[in-house]
């Protein structure tokens, strides 16, 4: 997996590009340029982390098809859009394609670096997310199904007599279950181990 944060930016305008790179590798921030959005899928993978910044109104390939392109293929990274001929109707619907902001030529580095540090902050945090399903998902997995079947009861809001009555065993022998669970899944509360059960998709299962 590439572990560097990298901001991709995308715009048939050679001169506009550079610039755009020198500003943000001037920030300390790894970029790699692109003359089209058929070279950004090229170089592309879902595990890369960053952000990508692109043209919105480009020969061939738009910004918008590009940026179908990219959830076609797996690729959630933020997008920026930005364009020199910028109105309501881009501006709309850039949002409405899942832009994270729309910037219109010309900008000052300023708001092009607050852009860009908010677009990295979001992908951060959204792959702290992926990893802490990931992790959820593998220590489900290694729950046997009756540990499965009382963690679905658990995270139902039902009370241990109501659970104990449904597994037909005693109050004592859920709570015994329930403390066990909490320690193979690694929750801390009851609050945690619920938000484990969303996150794995197990909140209303009943195996």
């Amino acid at each position: 997996m590439n572990s560097e944060m990298l901001v991709h930016a995308v715009d048939d305008d050679s001169r506009f590009l550079a610039a755009l790179a020198r500003s943000l590798r001037g920030s300390g921030l790894g970029v790699l340029t692109f003359g089209n959005g058929e070279e950004l899928l090229a170089e592309l993978t879902p595990d890369q982390r960053g952000c990508i910044i692109t043209d919105l109104c480009m020969p061939g390939m738009d910004g918008l098809e590009l940026f179908r392109r990219l959830k076609g293929a797996d690729i959630r990274l933020p997008v920026i859009f930005i364009t020199g001929h910028g109105d309501a109707r881009h501006a709309v619907a850039a949002l409405k394609a899942g832009a994270i902001d729309f910037l219109e030529k010309p900008f000052t580095e300023q708001t092009l670096l607050d852009s860009v540090h908010q677009a990295l902050e979001r992908n951060a945090a959204e792959r702290e997310v992926i990893a802490e399903r990931v992790a959820v998902q593998q220590r489900f997995e290694n729950l046997t199904a009756r540990e499965r079947t009382v963690f679905a009861l658990v995270v139902s809001s039902l009370h241990n007599k109501d659970i104990a009555r449904e597994l037909q065993i005693s109050p004592r022998t859920v709570e015994h279950h329930r403390e066990h669970l909490m320690l193979k899944m690694q929750a801390r509360s009851m609050a945690d181990l619920v938000t484990m059960a969303m996150l794995c998709g197990v909140r209303d299962l009943h195996v």
